[in-house]
């Protein structure tokens, strides 16, 4: 859990929004957890995006398995295998509003 609070940090410290840690273990085929986070802006998103990947790698040696939406940048979609960080523009986390989806779920506060 150590990691997801990495992240959570990360994403604070280049003015993420709404950052929620999910722990969907036993809940989700596919993963631990769960970071979503939104950015104002497309670019926003994209750097985020790009801060998470470099410091992940420099600092705890991880690298991103699977990245998706960059590209178009509403939707972004870190994949680590044990946690996955969804990185959306505020109509897009509306839109898909996955917070609802594993509203059952612990939320994991910084402090845990």
């Amino acid at each position: 859990m150590e990691i997801v609070h990495k992240v959570v940090g990360l994403i604070d410290d280049r003015k993420g929004l709404d950052i929620r840690a999910l722990d969907v273990r036993g809940i989700s085929p596919i993963t631990d957890y769960l970071v979503l986070a939104s950015a104002e802006t497309v670019k926003q998103t994209k750097a985020l995006a790009d801060h998470l990947m470099k410091e992940l790698k420099q600092e705890k040696a991880l690298i991103c398995r699977h990245l998706d939406g960059y590209d178009n940048g509403e939707w972004i979609i870190l994949d680590y295998f044990d946690f996955l960080v969804h990185l959306f523009t505020p109509q897009k986390r509306e839109l898909y509003d996955l917070d609802h989806l594993y509203g059952g779920v612990n939320v994991i506060s910084r402090h845990d």
